[in-house]
């Protein structure tokens, strides 16, 4: 069987036995992955391969169908991210994004979801720390998106009549949208005004000026 590669970033690794790791990536060919990499605790030295979480590189892999646990044979490290590890803050903003991605992704290609991911992790890394919490919030929302849930900000998501420049609805989760003002009576969600509004879709375009 013919190995393949594939960009990745790892989001997940837990030991297995006492010289292997299961590591979990999302990929650009194959989404997400999970490989068995057999002897990885033992390499050291001169020319190891850098696994840690929140990496990016090149994984080459012995991948068959119908199966949950494939072998790892290779990971070449383009992109270590070691900020995110050096700040807890940055962490566990990085830590949410990649379990948004673990608990909704599958094994199918999405590029917009991989460039979100990436996108997302490389901000929580390099933005000032002031920053930081509008950079995972951005992230987040920016992998929604990928998935194909953006949220609907405008017009009404239960009548479609627009909102007005300074109407205040409420957010309909279940219907993953804003209701207007005349909708949200009775509901449950929270009020969201032109402001809120703004702020959510400068998240969701990673404009974090705002």
């Amino acid at each position: 069987m013919a190995p393949v590669s594939t960009r990745a970033v790892l989001l997940r690794s837990h030991d297995y036995g006492d010289t292997s790791r299961i590591l979990r990536f999302y990929t650009e060919e194959l989404g997400l992955l999970a490989v068995m990499a057999r002897g990885v605790r033992t390499r050291s030295g001169k020319g190891s391969t850098a696994v840690t979480t929140f990496a990016a590189g090149t994984l080459t892999a012995y991948v068959k169908p119908n199966r949950e646990l494939h072998t790892m044979k290779d990971f070449s490290c383009s992109q270590l991210r070691e900020g995110l590890g050096g700040d807890v803050l940055r962490f566990a903003g990085a830590a949410a994004v990649a379990e948004l991605v673990l608990a909704h992704a599958d094994q199918e290609r999405n590029i917009e979801l991989l460039s979100a991911l990436e996108q997302g992790l490389d901000s929580l890394e390099s933005i000032d720390t002031a920053r930081v919490p509008a950079a995972a919030l951005s992230a987040v929302w920016r992998i929604t998106e990928a998935f194909g849930f953006a949220p609907q900000l405008d017009p009404c998501v239960r009548c479609g009549e627009p909102l007005t420049e300074d109407e205040v609805g409420r957010f309909d989760f279940a219907a993953g949208g804003v209701r207007c003002a005349d909708c949200a009576e009775g509901a449950a969600g929270p009020r969201v005004g032109p402001i809120a509004r703004g702020q959510i879709a400068s998240l969701i375009a990673a404009d974090l000026e705002r």
